[in-house]
């Protein structure tokens, strides 16, 4: 009896048979055994061009994703129902969406429209499961920046979150701009800049706004005028309130707080690009109550985490996580108080979780 260290290792290969006659078995070889050729995941190269391109193909941008791999596309000030090639398909894209809201992408405008060619992405912005694959979804393509909407009260405000969005924002390279709603709930302006005191001293842009009272609309206004945007951030923030001040008549659907848990309830199903009438678009993508990054982009995380910057460069050690080892800038500026508690537990959250 063979050991298990001393078992030969059989390598089984794809065949399928077929009725051979053998005159002689010793001149029966390998080359009578056909592999059996199966269909292979395309690269994802391959979504650049199509074999089709000779069909003139006209080019435009992706408005909203549907079910079935259908798509409504923007093609000369026309919006076009269009499917996915079948060739599309097929590649493996590593992202359980294969085109997502503002991609451009070049289509056979034909009887049935199709999607023949994906065009590569400036950007992306995407979030990931929480389960052990961390498979990718694509929010949202070729943006300029992103509006982190958060609440004052109902639901609470969770600077953890914020942080959160922030690092995600800053490694897919955007701009992160906070907006606080509701602050008609608060007792003055005020009570609300002291929770904010620290973006505000790290030179992030915050607006505050109450859509109740028509507060910091304007201001909102102009800073999404002639950008493309996406606005996401915590469910119940009043983030659709928020867009039908902007632009009177888009009527996106507005839900109250759930009554038993006090946390937003979700009423965007579906991301969608949807055009301003004063210049830019707006992507406009589902609450999200637990933003997931990557465990990759771990390392990055001691640098673009907010108020990190500067203080990591002065760090002993190029690849400091600021948690163990000696001669931390961060951790300086934790006992010295110029760094919140707060703010570095919510750092070890986001670096635990990963």
């Amino acid at each position: 009896m063979l050991k298990k260290k001393d078992k030969k290792i059989f390598k089984r290969k794809n065949i399928k048979l077929q009725n051979l006659k053998i005159g002689n078995l010793e001149h029966f070889d390998e080359e009578d055994i056909i592999e059996e050729k199966r269909a292979e995941k395309k690269l994802i190269e391959k979504g650049e061009t199509s074999s089709k391109s000779f069909l003139n193909l006209k080019k435009g941008r992706i408005l909203e994703v549907k079910t079935n791999h259908r798509c409504i596309v923007k093609i000369e000030n026309k919006k076009i129902l269009c499917s996915l090639s079948g060739r599309l398909k097929q590649i493996n894209f590593e992202t359980r969406t294969l085109v997502a809201p503002g991609d451009y992408v070049n289509v056979n405008v034909s009887d049935d429209p199709r999607i023949e060619e994906i065009l590569p992405r400036k950007n992306a912005l995407s979030r990931f499961s929480i389960s052990d694959f961390q498979t990718e979804i694509v929010l949202a393509s070729n943006i300029d920046q992103v509006v982190i909407t958060s609440s004052f009260k109902e639901p609470e405000l969770k600077t953890g979150l914020i942080d959160r969005y922030i690092c995600a924002v800053r490694i897919f390279g955007l701009l992160p701009v906070i907006c606080i709603n509701k602050i008609d709930l608060a007792k003055d302006i005020q009570t609300i800049k002291a929770k904010l005191e620290f973006y505000t001293k790290n030179n992030f842009e915050i607006i505050y706004t109450s859509a109740k009272n028509n507060v910091g609309i304007e201001k909102l206004r102009n800073m999404v005028k002639g950008k493309d945007t996406v606005f996401s951030g915590h469910s119940g923030a009043g983030k659709s309130s928020l867009i039908n001040l902007l632009q009177p008549g888009l009527d996106l659907k507005v839900a109250e707080i759930s009554d038993f848990s006090q946390k937003g309830i979700h009423t965007t199903s579906s991301g969608r690009l949807i055009e301003w009438n004063f210049g830019g678009y707006l992507i406009d993508t589902p609450g999200i109550k637990t933003f997931g990054l990557h465990r990759k982009d771990k390392e990055k995380i001691p640098r673009i985490f907010p108020g990190f910057g500067t203080l990591a460069e002065t760090c002993k050690f190029q690849n400091c996580t600021h948690i163990h080892e000696k001669n931390c800038s961060v951790k300086a500026a934790l006992e010295n108080g110029s760094l919140p508690i707060e703010r570095y537990d919510s750092y070890l959250r986001i670096m635990g979780s990963l």
